[in-house]
């Protein structure tokens, strides 16, 4: 399935240039957008060592105390057609890349979806990312770097979480005024028990002035044959003015989860091509363990153009029985995107 896939999306790059000079529809569109992000980090730390996972590492990403994971590096190949006034059908196929290319398994496959747009809103299927996740997902400065909160005590991580995807998934969302809605559901067709309980998950962001407001709740108990009460809800707010930005989230996860509270902390001040970067999470062990954590990062970034930037920054993470865990390193983040490709010149 995997070879399938990436024979498709090359056939789709070579296929660009004719088609592009083939077609000159003003109804349809069709893109590619390119992201990377190679990382160089030094680990250390005694939960590190303890995995004899300490040294310098080249990767995209860091999550769980793996490398190349929660990565930014990504392909998305997107097409959209006018089918009538006010109605659009709308597509993604994506491919996951990180410092050593593609994933093996389900792992190299970003979102895969198709659906049908309009002003009653959006309504995709396929390989979908969960509303939970994207709620506030992008208020960390540092996320998708090795830096980042999710999946470092900072934040949840996981498919229920900030990662990963859901199959077999559909989702609507719209926008009522300045208010967001997103609402999603997958159903585990390969489920061996007899409940065959879906997962589902929905989201709000209201802005009021420079300050916006988001909750965000994820039900996936006994999902894919998994434990119960796996459930998790958001708070967050973020305050946005000038140069200045500070955002806050308050996650409460239940025993099927991490079983525990994250609370997480961050803000960044943009200075001329700057920007400077801190944030601070905790993790509120619930279990009998009691293996609460803390994460802390400072960081800056330079930004040589609008889609090409290097950051450089220190993260720790720390168990109360786990040890430690501190990376060092810089990156560079690039993206490309060609535009619509059918378009005339």
């Amino acid at each position: 399935m995997s070879t399938k896939c990436t024979l498709f999306a090359a056939g789709i790059l070579l296929a660009l240039p004719p088609l592009a000079a083939a077609t000159e529809s003003p109804d349809s569109s069709f893109s590619v957008l390119l992201r990377l992000e190679p990382e160089l980090v030094h680990v250390d730390g005694s939960a590190a060592e303890a995995r004899d996972a300490d040294g310098w590492y080249l990767t995209d990403g860091w999550a769980g105390g793996n490398k190349n994971a929660a990565n930014f590096g990504a392909l998305f190949i997107d097409g959209e057609h006018q089918v009538s006034h006010g109605l659009r059908a709308v597509g993604r196929f994506g491919l996951n890349i990180n410092s050593e290319g593609l994933p093996a398994g389900s792992a190299q496959h970003r979102e895969i979806y198709l659906g049908l747009a309009g002003d009653f809103g959006q309504v995709i299927a396929g390989r979908l990312e969960t509303p939970y996740k994207l709620s506030a997902l992008g208020w960390d400065p540092l996320n998708g770097t090795a830096l980042q909160a999710r999946g470092n005590i900072g934040r949840s991580g996981g498919a229920f979480g900030h990662a990963s995807y859901i199959d077999n998934a559909i989702e609507y969302s719209h926008r009522f005024g300045p208010v967001s809605l997103r609402a999603m559901a997958a159903l585990d067709e390969d489920s061996e028990t007899t409940s065959d309980r879906p997962m589902w998950s929905a989201s709000l962001a209201v802005p009021a002035g420079p300050v916006e407001f988001t909750l965000a709740h994820i039900e996936a108990s006994e999902f894919d044959d998994g434990p119960d009460k796996r459930t998790g809800t958001k708070l967050g707010a973020r305050y946005s003015e000038g140069p200045w930005a500070v955002a806050a989230t308050y996650e409460m996860r239940d025993e099927g989860l991490e079983d525990g509270d994250f609370m997480y902390l961050t803000t960044s001040y943009r200075w001329r091509d700057w920007s400077f970067m801190a944030s601070h999470g905790r993790f509120s062990d619930d279990s009998p363990d009691n293996n609460d954590g803390r994460y802390n990062a400072v960081a800056a970034r330079y930004h040589f153009a609008r889609n090409v930037s290097a950051h450089a920054g220190f993260r720790r993470m720390t168990r109360d029985t786990g040890g430690s865990e501190n990376i060092a390193g810089i990156g560079i983040r690039a993206i490309f995107n060609t535009g619509n490709l059918l378009s005339r010149n």
